[in-house]
């Protein structure tokens, strides 16, 4: 039974993994006159050709993939749409038909309380069907055409589509304000293939780049997923002569846990958490309110609880078939001290030796990885690394990863532990402290204020930053942004180099105030100095004038974080608000906060009552 549990619950983990599909990075469309005096320290920095051009690896959902015909165009579905997506390529003209399609099994199965073999096997193919344009076969190819969108030049000669696409994802706003958009390149990788192969491409790629703008050198910026690329390029004889700096930005460069507890069905199966928290700690998440997940929880137990397993079951085991034992890229996310157990259990069978060669030579390359990059810092290449800590799996966005059993002992972004991202953190599982012993023997100028990372023990400590409680969604910290544009521009070498950026430093969320299209900033901006002035009141402009003062003091300072910055953030835009230029800030209701208490009570109420089992379950063993 609990073997089975195991397998059942790690379908809800594979389609959150699946389906998160919010960029690492939010942005949003960069405009040409945009001004970036608001980050002072970036005034500093001398003139734009001595910055070299930068590639970006970049994470999970940037890399554009679409299904190609016998001619490589786009194939489209009966809607007209394209089959392409930066993580998941579902047809969607199709999709509810085939979802419909088990409903007579659901019935058979509610109805008359018998073997769900039939709903099982009906699971098993639907999974398969929306999941099959990225079906991957046992040598860890794609079975269909599927094409990556590939960018060879710079940002500057996107269209205007895809530029706006770009900043959405990746917020280079100010870097490209300081040096120019044409120093920034974006190498795309297919998230199915072989991520060796999309290192091999990189060499060629930063010929290229060079060619283009006479540069004799770049820089390299890795984002999450991009570290994979990174680790790999590495391990494949780069000329270290043509590196400049590198960067990685809550960089995957050994794995994370998420993946090894998702392989190897690790999980929290506590009746609790299935049947009472976590459900409604997702909805509380994503929606402000954990009432309907309260609702969810008690319809859930309409299916006797084997019945409810034996669905999960069937869906997991197509989506693991279908994408992710076949597909190299997702074993290059396993931490390295947990390969050779899951290539053992899934991959030296004999029926996948192709694929094996692939995820072998990947896990030489990442334990190759520390000796590679001390070679390149040896001759001359800067290395610096950007992580968040102080998370477990189950805070941010990603709650939903809170369910795999090293949610308790990670500390992490969310998404990627510290460890990884900062090669070699010594870390204390997140909301703990490092043991006291440990804490009395470390020096403590590398010592977390909270006293849970010790910086001393990264491959380079000196050049690794920390930013408490910061979600894998760095990108909306514009502290982070501005202190890769230093680095880049030459005003950083090291945590000593600017005070504004000292080697621990908090978290605040600024994409509301700065994004380029619509952030209060800018559009304060347009309110006080723009044509839009005398539309307002002189009652009005103060208000919001003394709200952006506030702001830009907010900004100066990195040190701000947390809650203060988001009080700052909430004036200008109640000043603003008032103006009647945005909507009032709407508070949950009397009635919706009852309601959700109310919701949580009967919650509780189901759970002592039937524990973990179904309706029928209960019935049956009365």
């Amino acid at each position: 039974m609990k073997k089975t549990i195991r397998k059942g619950i790690a379908l809800l983990l594979t389609l959150s993994l699946l389906l998160s599909v919010v960029p690492i990075f939010a942005g949003a469309a960069y405009e040409e006159d945009q001004d970036y005096s608001i980050y002072p320290e970036l005034a500093a920095i001398s003139e734009e050709d001595s910055v070299y051009p930068t590639i970006i690896l970049p994470g999970i959902n940037h890399s554009i993939t679409y299904l190609a015909d016998e001619n490589g165009e786009p194939v489209k579905n009966r809607n007209g749409d394209e089959l392409s997506g930066g993580l998941l390529l579902i047809d969607g003209s199709s999709v509810i038909g085939d979802v419909l399609a088990l409903l007579p099994h659901v019935l058979f199965t509610l109805i008359l309380q018998r073997s769900t073999a039939g709903l099982s096997d009906a699971v098993y193919e639907t999974v398969q069907n929306v999941m099959g344009i990225q079906q991957m076969d046992s040598r860890g190819e794609p079975v269909q055409n599927l094409q990556t969108e590939f960018y060879d030049y710079p940002v500057s000669m996107m269209d205007e589509d895809t530029r706006n696409w770009f900043y959405r994802m990746i917020p280079m706003e100010p870097f490209a304000d300081l040096f120019g958009e044409d120093k920034i390149y974006l190498y795309t990788f297919p998230l199915y293939g072989d991520p060796m192969e999309a290192a091999d491409g990189l060499h060629g790629y930063i010929d290229m780049v060079k060619e283009q703008t006479g540069a004799e050198k770049v820089n390299l910026i890795s984002i999450s997923l991009g570290g994979t690329i990174l680790s790999a390029f590495m391990d494949t004889e780069p000329d270290l002569s043509e590196i400049n700096q590198i960067v990685n930005i809550v960089s995957l460069m050994n794995g994370t846990d998420l993946m090894a507890d998702f392989m190897a069905r690790r999980f929290n199966l506590s009746d609790k958490f299935l049947y009472s928290d976590f459900i409604p700690m997702i909805m509380k998440e994503s929606t402000g309110s954990a009432t309907a997940g309260y609702l969810i929880n008690i319809f859930l137990r309409v299916l006797p609880k084997q019945s409810l397993y034996d669905v999960l079951t069937a869906a997991f085991s197509s989506l693991l078939d279908t994408i992710i034992l076949n597909d190299p890229q997702f074993w290059a996310m396993l931490p390295a001290d947990e390969y050779e157990a899951l290539a053992d259990r899934y991959l030296r069978d004999g029926a996948h030796d192709v694929l094996l060669a692939k995820t072998d030579r990947f896990q030489q390359a990442r334990v190759n990885l520390n000796a590679n990059l001390l070679a390149a810092h040896e001759a001359g290449v800067g290395i610096y690394n950007v992580a968040g800590y102080g998370l477990s799996f189950t805070d941010g966005e990603y709650n939903f990863f809170g369910i795999v059993a090293s949610s308790a002992t990670v500390n992490s972004d969310a998404i990627i532990p510290v460890d990884s991202a900062t090669l070699g953190a010594t870390a204390a599982p997140a909301g703990q402290k490092l043991e006291d012993a440990y804490l009395q023997s470390a020096d403590s100028a590398y010592i977390s204020p909270d006293q849970s990372v010790d910086a001393s023990t990264c491959l380079f400590p000196e050049t690794t930053w920390f930013f408490q409680e910061q979600h894998h969604e760095v990108g909306r910290n514009d502290v982070v942004i501005r202190l890769a544009c230093a680095i880049l521009g030459g005003l950083v070498e090291d945590i000593h180099s600017m005070t504004i950026f000292p080697q621990f430093m908090q978290t605040r969320n600024t994409r509301s105030l700065v994004r380029s299209d619509s952030g209060y900033i800018f559009k304060a901006q347009q309110v006080l100095f723009g044509e839009e002035s005398a539309e307002y009141t002189a009652e009005q402009k103060a208000a919001i004038q003394s709200a952006y003062n506030e702001v830009l003091a907010m900004l100066a300072d990195p040190a701000v974080a947390g809650d203060d910055a988001q009080a700052a953030i909430d004036v200008l835009y109640d000043a603003m608000a008032n103006a009647g230029i945005y909507a009032p800030a709407e508070e949950k209701s009397i009635f919706d906060s009852l309601l959700e208490r109310l919701m949580k009570m009967l919650n509780d109420y189901f759970l002592y009552r039937f524990g973990g089992q179904g309706y029928s379950d209960y019935a049956d063993n009365k």
